[in-house]
């Protein structure tokens, strides 16, 4: 049977060169938007340097990672948890899967401390413990006690929102900048867990 064009197809075909043009500023434009995403993240990086905390920008996925001079595993050369703002360019752009923006635990890095699934999960539980209820609103279903244990989508940013971050560098550090004020709840109970498992080591 004969191959069958769309009417998308006859489009795309009748504006081939036009179409091409589009894909070239698209990837230029992307360029462009992680240069932004790593302005950013230097500018949030020294908004929290006298706090004590540090942060590593990831302009590809893109995430702002914060962490701890304590959290820091000086031979792995890591964090051992970090606090991971993400998401929050729309979707399609360079590796963005999610739907909205996230803020996030991330705790794969215990295995550093010799912390096997098994103790990262037993780290999870006490670090919910210490929370209390207020741990409700970190159990997204996408939680993993093994890697991921607390997290939350900001649901309220649509697409249109997440473009306008990424479009205006003061709202993108805005937005950074609430996401780590809901994270800083979690510092000191996850400080206090994890001293429990250092004094294991």
């Amino acid at each position: 049977m004969a191959t069958e064009y769309t009417d998308v197809d006859k489009l795309i075909l009748g504006r081939w060169q036009d179409v091409m043009a589009l894909f070239d500023a698209h990837e230029e434009l992307q360029d462009r938007v992680e240069e932004v995403v790593d302005e950013v993240g230097e500018r949030l990086g020294k908004w929290l340097d006298g706090r004590g905390y540090m942060v590593e920008t990831d302009s590809r996925e893109p995430t702002f990672c914060i962490g701890k001079d304590d959290w820091y595993h000086k031979r792995k050369d890591c964090w051992v948890v970090y606090l991971e703002i993400g998401g929050f360019a729309p979707f399609g752009f360079r590796k963005v899967k999610e739907d909205n923006p996230y803020a996030w635990l991330q705790t794969f890095n215990l295995e550093h401390l010799k912390l096997k699934d098994a103790d990262r999960i037993e780290f999870a539980k006490g670090l919910r413990q210490e929370i209390g209820d207020a741990a409700k609103s970190w159990a997204h279903r996408n939680v993993d006690d093994a890697t991921g244990p607390l997290g939350r989508y900001f649901t309220d940013i649509k697409e249109p929102d997440r473009v306008e971050l990424i479009s205006q560098p003061d709202k993108l550090f805005d937005f950074a900048t609430m996401a780590w004020g809901e994270l800083l709840t979690l510092v000191d109970p996850i400080d206090r867990v994890l001293a429990k498992f250092k004094a294991k080591e």
